[in-house]
């Protein structure tokens, strides 16, 4: 069987998986699952850089889903493509306590990157990773040894892009020259409530293209040579991000359904035992053919080889370069210096120093204590006093800068923190003023839930601002942030507290 018919079976057979699991618990969203099959297809069956067998290697490729709601493309394709999520695990997706929630959780099923439950949040997410991905070859890699080199893919639908935070983590990508990134969009034209058009009416690759995108059109969506030629273009892109929009047909394979705001969600699910027909598979639920499991094993064959590969480099470059090895080994481990705490600012007791002068001070010393510290902020370092002098901005011309010059884009700020977070090398952090952690606070929220290892830096809280009246005096932001669970809120009242807060977080 030629590689496309088999690919095109895999999609069928990836679209009978969804419609079962979604049938069987009754809830769930159809629509992307089934739409964008042959992406999958091709993402999952040829172009995807990973080891099924190590989710966590640190050169794979990151896929990220940032339309979560359509969980079963995502958890549909990593039980095909061999991850540790055997077919129990897609017969009991959004069961309590199963490998296949609702919506995906980090840590919680292998392969999944990071927790996209808000729609955009994986589109900043994605940026974060690809921004680390950069770091991490900036400060890793030498002339002899290329041991990060991967690329970062998100899928987003319709309602994903009309979220702010993904207009402002684009923003940034494109003004950053992400050439790691590529982003497609599962073009739709449906939202929940209508079609697209009830709510939207601009061009979004138009919109992509001004932030700076490489921009591709696959009028087909469906047609799998054209999305694989896209993303051969994608990979050779090497000035700039990459934006594909697929044009593709909603809950595709179920035809009373398909195209219309009717199939976004379950709705569709009740005309499994024709879909199933339609797609020519039998009538043995949440079926997998010999054919195409057997492709898939020979395809996780060739990806391990290829691992292995990179293995024996991975192996000379520690040799060669210790300091770094183990550098690269403590952020992976997460690790944070037994002596922290005597390596920062001793202030006297009666210091009569601001917080954030005395945050400025210690985040300094801690960053010459912690090499992979990365603080950021959105246009207010001079305000927030977190700038870590003499090592550089992070641009699109200089991958080892340790500050993040966000922009006026608090919302990407914490999402694109949380993408950096997830990628599990770096400890970041991002600041601005306590008054517009509400416009973060999604990601926030989402930071806490996945116990990722970053920190936010808020100041300038309560009446004590001053001059910038009531509406930059939260009186109760603190209290609203102490209500997240999981999330600690340290606010200091001296500058040895300060330096306390820092060497918690």
């Amino acid at each position: 069987m030629q590689n496309q018919e088999i690919l095109q079976s895999a999609a069928d057979q990836a679209r009978g998986l969804a419609i079962d699991a979604i049938h069987a618990c009754s809830s769930g969203h159809l629509g992307l699952p089934l739409g964008a099959a042959e992406v999958g297809a091709v993402l999952f069956g040829q172009d995807l850089k990973v080891d099924p067998s190590d989710a966590q290697w640190i050169n794979r490729d990151r896929f990220v889903l940032s339309a979560g709601h359509g969980s079963m493309f995502l958890y549909g394709w990593l039980h095909l493509a061999g991850f540790d999520l055997p077919i129990e695990e897609i017969k009991n997706f959004r069961q309590l306590h199963s490998k296949t929630p609702g919506h995906p959780e980090y840590m919680e099923t292998p392969g999944v990157e990071c927790t996209t439950g808000p729609l955009g949040q994986g589109v900043a997410n994605a940026v974060g990773m690809a921004v680390a991905g950069k770091m991490a070859a900036a400060h890793f890699n030498t002339a002899e040894h290329e041991i990060f080199n991967h690329q970062v893919i998100a899928l987003a639908g319709d309602g994903c892009l009309q979220e702010g935070v993904a207009a402002e983590a684009a923003s940034l990508a494109g003004h950053l020259a992400l050439d790691n990134l590529t982003l497609i969009y599962d073009s739709n034209d449906v939202t929940l409530d209508a079609m697209a058009d009830a709510s939207q009416s601009e061009s979004v690759i138009d919109r992509f293209a001004a932030y700076g995108f490489n921009c591709i059109l696959i009028e087909d969506g469906h047609d799998m040579l054209a999305i694989t030629d896209a993303l051969a273009q994608a990979r050779s892109q090497t000035e700039k991000p990459t934006f594909i929009e697929v044009k593709t047909t909603i809950a595709k394979g179920i035809p009373e359904v398909a195209g219309t705001a009717g199939g976004h969600g379950e709705g569709g699910a009740k005309f499994a035992e024709s879909a199933r027909q339609g797609l020519g598979l039998p009538e043995e639920t949440f079926y997998v053919s010999d054919d195409v499991r057997s492709f898939f094993e020979s395809r996780k064959a060739q990806q391990v080889e290829s691992r292995q590969q990179w293995d024996a480099t991975f192996s000379a470059w520690q040799a060669a370069n210790p300091d770094k090895a183990a550098l690269l080994a403590s952020g992976l481990n997460r690790e944070v210096p037994a002596d922290l705490m005597d390596q920062v600012q001793v202030f006297a007791e009666d210091a009569k120093v601001a917080t954030r002068a005395a945050g400025s001070q210690v985040i300094n010393d801690l960053a010459k204590a912690m090499p992979l510290l990365i603080s950021g902020s959105a246009d207010l370092h001079g305000s927030t006093k977190n700038y870590i002098k003499e090592v550089g901005d992070f641009t699109a011309d200089n991958h080892s800068g340790r500050n993040m010059l966000f922009g006026i884009r608090e919302h990407a700020m914490g999402a694109i923190v949380n993408g950096i977070g997830y990628y599990g090398i770096f400890r970041p952090s991002g600041a601005t003023f306590a008054v517009f952690a509400d416009y973060m606070r999604p990601s926030v929220r989402i930071s806490a839930l996945t116990n990722l290892p970053i920190f936010h830096i808020w100041t300038h809280d309560s009446v004590a601002v001053g001059e910038d009246g009531p509406t930059h005096q939260p009186v109760e932001t603190v209290s609203g942030l102490r209500v997240i669970p999981n999330l600690d809120v340290i606010r200091p009242a001296d500058p040895e507290e300060t330096a306390g807060a820092f060497v918690a977080a």
